[in-house]
């Protein structure tokens, strides 16, 4: 659909706004020519000349081009346009009369096809006089029929040789009266018009260029052009290398009769449900109050309209309501401020997905939360009321729905001008749309594998605040291509299918592929189909500000870098404008970093939520009055400081300078110690309160694990994560009458891997017992559990001193497990305002096992080392889905206390559900200081569930504790006894694969690496960083070897902990610092790690190859530091080890980036190490006087402190990048002991 303006006959595309600014030279990127056989000017200068002083190009002349030109298409126009010059054919283009101005150097050509006998198309073409070798199409907006020359101006600033077509007409973006029984013209808008386009514009392009091919092609389009760029691929995969797609109106034999439905909700307007365009904003704020928060961030943007439990009657007008009396002028006109139930009715019908009324089938996806502002320009019919002022666009009701809908069921579909909507309408003109798909432009094809497969690359992108075509509507388009791939949202499996190649952007804040509501100033600008035209500076292009090479802000370059570079595109940053939200003149108000959908789960993270305010200057024209390289070097100033990403609550225009980035979380917590230490108040230690004096401790603790498998307990339905709620649901899963449960086997698998895991013995028969009780999240009245027969008993899990038990402890305790039984997982539930709860039935009968200790644990810190342990055990068997702290374990814990000497156990108590290992420990230190404090105090404790809230001291109270009889377990009827061969116990205990304990023993005694650096590499990336630990040393060592083995006479070193200690040391402190940084400034939540040990983001192989040019002294460790993040940031090429290896001679990309960039190690020879030295010495009498205490025996030890001091010192004052510790220490002893040796020989 178009992108829109309203008048009073309907919708015009929002370029008609006329662009008004001063014509200024504008400059290229670069020196040189970007492309051979192109002649530059006569001049170099900046400075456009007169006409008659330009150097046409040689193949700017019409004799050229109709000579190129097939019969039957002709030549219109051909026009040389200078260095700062306009081009347009004004007012006579209906649709685009606003020409573009400051144009490049470039020849301007104007063509007519005819098509068939009854139709015909134009199409033009600017050919920059520096060309970059690519080409770029653009396309349309809504019905519209004219070239769009402004939104080809912005390619021509890149080089790009641009088209446009105008899809054969010369019409607005409303009229469709050109469409009445011309079923050519329709196909020519369908598809046609474009096609024949490109294919021509490509031939004409190389042609120009004396024969050279088109490097690259990509397309640039949103609504209507949405549309065109998808249905190009879907047909003609060969025509693009990469698209850029906004707001597509794909389906349109959907889209344009849902439009009509909508608009006539709302019809007519003296109806009692009709909502005017003064009750939509009152809809519009109570919609930002109730979901504003939903992403977390109170800014006055909806992002995540999905999560908001919107409740329209807070809307509804109280009984007797009456409006109060607004005053304009002399007339007082009642104003409500509340909705009747009719109109609430209307509303929710607009919200809601569309049917049909017979068939059931899908018609199209309702508007989202947050569109309310345009609903008046887009969808809802109607005499001039108010414009915009954010949007400039005008709210019409003139008594019909919009024109995009009736118009195309009149003149598309029906061939009828008169056709009455209002007595005639209903969803069988969804089935005739369907059959006859007029103009066949409907872009429904989810099999794109041809585009695919050629390398093609999509980014696609659509405003969450779109009133016109909804943003639901794209993302359907997006998820049932994913299923076209293979990838499963419920399972998030096989997703890379499809997001490697195509990547899908909602745009928070953003309305119909530009602008943002009125008061909410939602940051934009991307770089988008129409959005340079919009902002009403002259020769506008790209972002203003950040126009060159800036792959972050302007998603046409974030496509050209991920086509050409394979540089993947997973966040872009739009940036949003003062002046009403458009000037870009006035310099940016708002930037925010905006997420591809589903690389997170489409869940936003913090990263994706916060906003810059980052400050331009005052006014566009006041940059581009400077020379033109000034004009391009200003910006990178302001770019840098647009890096700087804060979380931004208050919306108000910021002059002054950005501030500065906040520290990163470690970092603050290590100013906080460092503040305690030199007060003198140290932290306490853990180990302070694991005991109480007089009292003992007895816990015992449950964890609940879901395991890793494909299929429910007790039925068929799938398990899944993030995925849509009640989806996965079997009759059985809702106790329905008649259901039985049918045991999966599968789900034993893990289970007993698990169990084996835990030293349990596996029992050969089992069965399974109801516990009955009744919950809204146990539809069933009981759960499925195995209480007294469990399939797994009697087992024991060894904790020692480097699992974090507490001191009192020793080196190790055995916690003993009584037993691991399989159970049924319970509905999540939802708290909603009120008493209200919302219930997702996937989650129930999602398998899980229950491991049950003994009371055995007597200390805080023991029990947390407990549940990490089981954590990794479960994850080094891959027998659970995920750790606690992301859900996939739940641990309970039974507290009691007794004095000391007592026999017998306390009265216990139970905390449920604690979901991190510091919520156990907590959790069990309140409890116990609780229930003692209780007991000193005389009173009782009494068996109960207890809760605990993260950074509470005390637990609450939930309910009483049930007992074995209040559950009333009976063995369960319809299921028979699970019989275990030991044949399949014996053939999983063969391939269990290394436990932790044998994995942190390996690590500690093969490779000396520290307790903590091995349980550390074991535990992070749920258990992948070890193995990419292994993987980066292995490498290494190879190139190590090889560099050894291609040095005549050098020995092949073994193995060393050296080695292992510099990856070790690289793999967790290194990586870990870079994931902090890069988390707080991307939409990653870390390096992505794979099962395997691999990291997309830095690949093992590259960390090598930075670790052996370390190793070997050839680079210093800042280098290091700084290659890794280059690497991170995609600047590197991934190494491997055969394409580095050195006794062939071969650079790999690590080699080639520090001989690219200079930045080998050229360390200092010893005579100047010896110089240096000499001179750090200087005035450092009291220093060298340690040496010579220590010298004579005064004093133990070396005074190594001070002679690290002494390298420091000699780390700063030497040339930067030329000192390195270990030589500097070398050469320091050395001149020390000749100073001490001088000194005692002077006395």
């Amino acid at each position: 659909m178009a992108r829109i303006t309203a008048s009073i006959t309907g919708l015009i595309v929002a370029l008609a706004i006329v662009i008004q600014g001063v014509t200024v030279p504008s400059g290229r990127s670069g020196s040189g020519w970007w492309k051979r056989n192109i002649p530059p000017p006569a001049s170099s200068s900046s400075v456009a000349q007169p006409p008659e002083q330009i150097s046409t190009p040689p193949n700017c002349n019409k004799a050229f081009f109709t000579n190129m030109l097939p019969p039957e298409a002709l030549l219109e126009n051909m026009t040389v346009v200078p260095e700062g010059g306009s081009y347009g054919e004004g007012k006579e283009n209906i649709a685009y009369p606003t020409d573009p101005t400051n144009l490049p150097a470039l020849c301007a050509v104007t063509i007519n096809v005819t098509s068939s006998p009854s139709s015909s198309y134009r199409f033009g073409l600017f050919l920059p006089t520096e060309w970059s070798g690519r080409f770029l199409a653009v396309g349309n907006g809504g019905f519209a029929g004219g070239i769009n020359w402004l939104d080809m101006a912005p390619g021509t600033h890149y080089g790009m040789a641009t088209v446009s077509s105008d899809l054969g007409h010369n019409g607005s973006a409303t009229d469709t009266s050109w469409a009445i029984n011309q079923p050519e013209k329709k196909i020519d808008w369908g598809w046609r018009a474009l096609h024949g386009t490109v294919v021509l514009g490509k031939k004409l392009t190389a042609a120009y260029y004396n024969g050279c091919d088109i490097s690259y092609s990509y397309y640039s389009g949103c609504s209507t052009g949405g549309r065109q760029g998808l249905r190009e691929i879907q047909q003609f995969p060969d025509s693009f290398d990469g698209v850029l797609v906004g707001a597509p109106a794909w389906w349109t034999s959907h889209l344009n009769n849902y439009i009509t439905q909508l608009g006539m909700y709302n019809l007519p307007s003296a109806s009692a449900s009709h909502i005017s365009s003064d009750l939509l904003k009152v809809v519009a704020e109570e919609v930002v109050r109730q979901c504003d928060l939903a992403d977390g961030v109170q800014d006055g943007i909806i992002s995540r309209p999905d999560l908001c439990a919107f409740d329209s009657s807070l809307l509804l007008c109280p009984s007797n309501y009456t409006a109060a009396l607004v005053t304009n002028g002399t007339t007082a006109t009642p104003t409500p401020s509340c909705l009747t139930r009719p109109q609430i009715d209307t509303l929710e019908k607009v919200y809601a997905t569309h049917h049909h009324s017979s068939t059931q089938e899908l018609i199209y996806p309702g508007l989202t939360l947050g569109s309310e502002a345009q609903w008046f320009t887009g969808i809802f019919g109607g005499t001039s009321r108010t414009t915009n002022k954010t949007t400039n666009l005008t709210t019409t009701q003139d008594g019909t729905p919009s024109p995009y809908g009736l118009g195309y069921q009149r003149d598309f579909l029906l061939n009828n001008a008169t056709w009455n909507y209002s007595a005639l309408y209903s969803d069988s003109l969804v089935d005739l749309a369907d059959r006859l798909d007029p103009g066949a432009a409907t872009a429904d094809k989810y099999d794109i594998s041809a585009f695919k497969s050629r390398g093609g690359k999509i980014i696609l992108y659509h405003g969450l605040a779109d009133g016109l075509v909804p943003a639901r509507g794209t993302e359907l388009y997006y998820n049932r291509t994913i299923r076209h791939f293979g990838g499963s949202l419920s399972t998030i499996e096989n997703l890379g299918n499809t997001t490697g190649f195509f990547k899908f952007f909602p745009i928070p804040g953003m309305q119909h592929c530009w602008g943002s509501p009125e008061g909410v100033d939602a940051p934009w600008h991307i770089g988008g189909a129409f959005q340079a035209g919009v902002l009403g500076s002259a020769g506008v292009w790209g972002v203003p500000g950040f126009e060159e090479s800036d792959k972050e802000h302007d998603a046409l370059l974030a496509l050209r870098a991920w086509v050409e570079e394979g540089r993947e595109v997973n966040s872009l940053v739009a940036t949003g404008w003062r002046g009403g939200g458009l000037d870009g003149g006035e310099g940016v108000k708002r930037q925010r970093k905006v997420c591809a959908y589903l690389l997170t789960g489409h869940i936003a993270s913090p990263a994706c939520l916060g906003r810059t305010r980052a400050a331009l200057p005052a006014g566009k024209n006041a940059r581009a009055a400077l020379p033109w390289r000034q004009q391009h070097l200003q910006p990178r100033l302001q770019q840098h400081q647009a890096r700087y990403l804060t979380t931004e609550t208050n919306t108000s225009t910021n002059t002054s300078t950005p501030p500065p980035p906040t520290a990163p979380f470690r970092k603050q917590l290590k100013e906080q110690a460092k503040a305690l230490k030199k007060s003198g108040n140290k932290k306490k230690k853990s180990s302070d309160n694991q005991t109480v004096p007089g009292w003992e401790l007895t816990v015992g603790i449950e964890i609940h694990a879901q395991l890793n498998t494909a299929h429910k307990l007790f039925s068929s339905a799938t398990t899944s994560f993030n995925d849509s709620p009640n989806t996965h649901v079997a009759p059985f899963d809702l106790a329905l009458p008649g259901s039985q449960p049918l045991f999966q086997p599968a789900t034993l698998v893990p289970a007993i891997r698990a169990a084996l895991a835990l030293n349990c013995s596996i029992q050969p028969v089992s069965r399974f017992d109801r516990k009955h009780y009744f919950h809204w999240d146990q539809p069933s009245g009981y759960q499925i559990t195995q209480f007294y027969e469990p399939f797994a008993k009697d087992g024991y899990i060894t904790l020692y001193a480097r699992d974090g038990i507490a001191a009192e402890d020793g080196e190790e305790v055995k916690v003993g497990i009584k037993q691991v039984q399989m159970e049924q997982d319970t509905a999540k539930t939802t708290a909603q305002p009120g008493e209200t709860q919302w219930l997702d039935f996937n989650r129930v009968g999602v398998p899980l096992i229950e491991i049950i200790t003994l009371p055995e644990i007597h200390h805080p810190a023991t029990a947390a080392a407990l549940v990490r342990k089981v954590q990794m055990v479960l994850g080094s068997v891959d027998a659970c889905v995920s750790g606690l702290e992301e859900g996939g374990l739940r641990a309970d814990v039974n507290v009691s206390v007794r004095r000391t000497g007592e026999s017998g156990l306390g009265q216990r108590t139970e905390i449920k559900n604690l979901s991190s290992f510091k919520a156990v420990e907590d959790a069990v230190i309140a409890e116990r200081d609780r229930q003692i404090k209780l007991l000193e105090s005389g009173g009782k404790v009494l068996g109960e569930t207890r809760g605990w809230s993260l950074g509470s001291t005390e637990t609450k109270r939930l309910r009483g504790k049930e007992g074995e009889v209040d559950y009333r377990y009976m063995p369960d009827p319809d299921l028979g006894p699970v019989v275990i061969g030991e044949d399949l116990v014996q053939r999983l205990k063969e391939t269990m694969g290394t436990l932790p304990d044998a994995e942190a023993d390996a690590l500690m005694e093969r490779y000396h690496l520290s307790a903590k650096d091995a349980l550390a590499l074991m535990l992070l990336d749920g258990g992948a960083r070890v193995q990419y630990f292994y993987n980066v040393l292995d490498s290494l060592e190879e190139r190590i070897a090889a560099a050894a083995a291609a040095e005549e006479g050098q020995a092949i070193p073994e193995e060393g902990a050296e080695h292992a200690t510099l990856a070790a040391n690289w793999c967790l402190h290194e990586l870990g610092k870079l994931a902090d940084s890069a988390s707080s400034e991307s939409c990653s939540s870390g390096l992505e790690m794979t099962p395997q040990g691999e990291s997309p983001l830095v690949p093992s192989s590259s960390l090598a190859a930075i670790l052996f040019h370390l190793h070997s002294r050839s680079i210093t460790a800042k280098v290091a530091k700084d290659l890794l993040w280059a690497v991170y940031r995609g600047e590197v090429p991934s190494s491997s080890s055969s394409s580095g290896d050195p006794s062939q001679g071969r650079q790999d990309g690590i080699t080639a980036y520090i001989t690219t960039h200079n930045l080998w190690f050229k360390e200092l020879s010893e005579a100047e190490y010896a110089k240096l030295a000499d001179e750090v010495i200087q005035g450092e009498e009291k220093v060298l006087g340690e040496f010579v205490k220590w010298k004579q025996g005064k004093m133990k030890a070396y005074p190594q402190g001070k002679l690290m001091y002494l390298v420091g010192k000699m780390m700063r004052n030497g040339p930067e990048g030329r000192v390195e510790a270990n030589g500097a220490e070398s050469v320091l002893r050395a001149v020390l002991e000749r100073w001490v040796e001088q000194s005692e020989g002077g006395q």
